[in-house]
């Protein structure tokens, strides 16, 4: 039994892991994979899949990669049933989430008054960023932070 899955998924996205038998099934086949997740190849198939989401977005990680492999088969009725290769490794290709600043100030400020900048973020669908775990400092033209 071979144990395939895409090559590359976005983070968020769906890894599909797909168990192919080189001879059908005699009877069901069920195979454990190391994610926790089971296959089951029907009796006169060769072929069975699992679909698992793919790591959330995570800010802080960029691209990696996730190695899946059979930790256990039954079934079948082989005479011996072997695990071919090292297991399925799929690139978990990081996205990038666009954030924008959006800066606005008072409208009206009296004379030798201050004016106050505010800067807030927004994801690319308008809503706010809350969860700022880094200190983020905006810059203006004329230098001031």
């Amino acid at each position: 039994v071979t144990l395939t899955a895409p090559s590359a998924v976005n983070e968020g996205g769906q890894i599909t892991y797909t168990a192919t038998l080189s001879n059908k099934a005699g009877t069901d086949v069920t195979l454990k994979l190391d994610n926790g997740s089971t296959i089951t190849i029907k009796a006169g198939d060769t072929v069975g899949t699992v679909t698992v989401p793919a790591p959330s977005d995570d800010v802080f990680i960029d691209k990696s990669t996730q190695t899946v492999k059979i930790t256990d088969t039954a079934g079948g009725n082989f005479e011996k049933l072997e695990v071919a290769g090292d297991g399925a490794t799929t690139t978990i290709n990081d996205t990038i989430d666009k954030v924008d600043v959006v800066l606005t100030a008072t409208t009206t400020v009296g004379e030798g008054g201050n004016i106050v900048y505010t800067a807030s973020l927004v994801d690319k669908n308008g809503a706010a960023v809350t969860n700022i775990t880094n200190p983020l400092t905006v810059t203006l033209d004329n230098g001031q932070t």
